[in-house]
């Protein structure tokens, strides 16, 4: 295929959906790469270079959220620790060490959204990270309200606030809050002059289509960066056993990358980042993922473990980037 023709639509902003559904049907997962490439290649001052990030899980489990995917979740019946909000010595000391590989750090907790005795606590975390690291801030606290985010922008801190999927599917995916709460908060935001993180997980039992309705939708709403995640499936969680029973086809590796690379052709302009799952999924294609990314989360995840990070930064300079 002609891929240097949608290269020339996605640089001058007129590439459509029907010129993705195009890609997507036509083209293979090299076709799909190389374009996200020559597009990262275009629109970044360093294409080579893949910013490194990190998060702790600050509060975990209990949330009253019924997210199918969530280990999180008091529906689902998982083996994860549960812990209220860590101190704030246990997050400085963790970030402290993610700083030497990391120069974004999040602070993530449980719940549909956080109570104002822990956002207080959250907060002064936040002021003692700023004032012992160089690291750029991030914090992942669900659903906010004006008040809050205002705080939140005189720390000048990064919102993270995920899609999760298609506006459509969503339903499909959370009961318990609606996919118009999660618009409201980023739209809040970015009023606000927050940046804003977000994205999805691919691998929920939505289709392609579905898939390329999130990212124009988190295009519209202009984020700053674009999380992408895969699903990792975690037993006891109501998607690990629709999975199991065939109601839920988990992707392939290659659609997992076509998905990745469309992130940068339907975001050009925009930090793509990959997040959790990309072990369990990709495995050892995982490199050809930098050739569509702006960044990689490193480290553990939220109720999973990741990669070495020194086998990520070995993987980033055998292909030729930097970090």
């Amino acid at each position: 295929m002609d891929v240097m023709r949608y290269y020339e639509k996605v640089i001058k902003g007129k590439i459509s959906s029907r010129d993705v559904l195009d890609l997507w049907y036509e083209g293979d997962v090299y076709d799909l790469l190389y374009l996200a490439y020559s597009i990262k290649r275009y629109y970044s001052n360093n294409p080579l270079k893949i910013d490194l990030c990190s998060i702790v899980n600050a509060r975990s489990g209990r949330c009253p959220e019924d997210c199918i995917f969530c280990s999180q979740s008091i529906y689902h019946q998982t083996d994860i620790k549960t812990y209220e909000l860590k101190p704030k010595k246990d997050i400085l000391k963790y970030a402290k060490y993610m700083e030497r590989y990391c120069s974004r750090f999040s602070i993530v907790v449980s719940g549909r959204s956080i109570e104002d005795r822990d956002f207080e606590k959250v907060v002064d975390t936040i002021k003692e990270l700023k004032k012992k690291t160089k690291l750029k801030i991030c914090v992942s606290l669900g659903i906010l309200d004006r008040n809050k985010l205002r705080e939140l922008k005189e720390l000048e801190v990064r919102i993270h606030n995920n899609l999760e999927t298609s506006r459509e599917h969503f339903e499909k995916v959370c009961t318990t809050h609606s996919y118009e709460e999660k618009i409201r908060t980023i739209k809040y935001a970015k009023e606000l002059g927050l940046e804003v993180c977000s994205g999805g997980i691919f691998g929920l039992g939505e289709s392609h289509i579905d898939r390329i309705k999130m990212l124009e939708e988190l295009r519209n709403l202009n984020v700053d960066s674009v999380a992408l995640n895969i699903l990792h499936p975690i037993k006891g969680t109501k998607v690990y056993y629709l999975i199991e029973k065939g109601e839920i086809k988990e992707i392939s590796p290659e659609e997992a990358l076509k998905s990745i690379a469309l992130g940068k052709i339907i975001l050009p302009d925009k930090e793509i980042r990959l997040c959790g799952g990309r072990l369990y999924k990709l495995k050892d294609l995982q490199c050809l993922s930098l050739l569509a990314i702006d960044g990689l989360m490193v480290g553990n995840y939220l109720t999973t473990q990741g990669r070495s990070i020194e086998d990520d930064i070995r993987m980033i300079k055998d292909m030729g980037f930097i970090c």
